[in-house]
């Protein structure tokens, strides 16, 4: 009898165990964030922060990079205690190479995860919506929009969608998309604001009078707007149970418990600031708003509202305006060409 004891317990440790080796291999992965904007400023000083704490980072980048100073960047974060770095250079400003950018993440993050097969989808825990600009002069996206509304808004909605299958599949899963207190606070007519350019003097619709201050001040209610809207649409989702996905369920409930966040990052003296403000901030050294969304327990899933907005005073009521939410959600699809009404490729 104690012969087949042992032998069963041996039979059950060599069954069990590599499912347990498995889980805990998983359970104790470190925590995998994309940064958009990460190379300098606020994005940087947050990537920074999140390597002491042993994140799988990676980096986004606007401007092409000497190799030498992406080696700098890396060897940094990883010195700090970053468990993996990457980075990849993308301009957002292109719809183009946003989708192109997104097709990077996913290679990577599939190398990160050794799935050979092309088409298995890898997990990301946070995305964080970082990249912003503020530009005195108009200028126009390589679709003809306003270049402030092309990477502040456009290429969020456009990259979010784009991950939403990596991000179902995260532990925890946050996306935070940077707002501010700059921001306007009525919605203007949404044509007026994406009016596209169609010649070098023509438009499809009479844009608004151009200022650096308010179109930038737009952008930052579009990302509130937009943050809102996406907390509504992924809490709300339903599936067709006819999906191809071994556990379609349990995706369906990772995607509805997504915690989608906005901010105001604080005053702080970044490039940005300077150009536009001048030095009225604090050191970006203590601009820590981004990374306590990131990684407070405080703003996980259930404690606090899915959509909200953090540290900055009265965010404006257009965010609870359901018709102009839509009127803006339908807008940033038709700018982009991407939908959140099918999910199906998340499942």
């Amino acid at each position: 009898m104690r012969y087949r004891t042992n032998a069963t317990k041996l039979l059950l440790v060599c069954c069990i165990l590599p499912f347990y080796t498995a889980l805990a291999l998983s359970m104790h992965r470190s925590r995998r964030v994309l940064i958009s904007g990460g190379t300098d400023g606020i994005g940087r000083h947050t990537a920074q922060r999140l390597a002491n704490d042993g994140f799988e980072i990676l980096i986004h980048g606007r401007k092409s990079r000497t190799e030498s100073a992406v080696i700098s960047l890396i060897k940094d974060l990883e010195s700090r205690g970053a468990s993996r770095v990457a980075y990849i250079q993308a301009d957002l400003r292109d719809l183009k190479e946003v989708e192109k950018f997104a097709e990077s993440v996913k290679a990577e993050l599939q190398s990160w995860e050794q799935l050979e097969d092309a088409s298995s989808i890898p997990s990301l825990d946070i995305l964080i919506n970082n990249a912003g600009v503020f530009d005195p002069e108009p200028r126009f996206s390589a679709q003809g929009y306003d270049s402030t509304m092309a990477i502040n808004v456009l290429a969020p909605f456009a990259l979010t969608r784009k991950l939403l299958p990596c991000l179902v599949r995260g532990n925890e899963a946050r996306i935070i998309t940077t707002s501010s207190i700059s921001q306007s606070r009525v919605l203007p007519d949404v044509d007026q604001l994406f009016a596209k350019k169609v010649g070098k003097k023509d438009f499809d619709v009479q844009p608004l009078p151009y200022s650096g201050h308010s179109f930038y001040s737009h952008s930052k209610l579009g990302d509130l707007l937009f943050t809102k809207q996406l907390a509504n649409v992924l809490s709300k989702y339903q599936i067709d149970h006819n999906t191809s996905a071994d556990n379609p369920q349990k995706l369906l409930e990772n995607m509805r418990r997504i915690q989608c966040l906005t901010m105001d990052p604080g005053t702080v003296n970044t490039k940005m600031l300077l150009a536009g403000w001048g030095p009225c901030g604090i050191p970006v050294s203590k601009a820590n708003n981004t990374y306590k969304l990131a990684t407070g327990e405080e703003y996980a899933w259930g404690n606090v509202d899915n959509g909200s907005y953090h540290f900055g005073w009265g965010e404006s009521r257009d965010a609870n305006d359901k018709p102009k939410l839509n009127e803006f959600w339908s807008k940033l699809s038709s700018c982009t060409g991407h939908d959140y009404d099918d999910l199906s490729d998340c499942f």
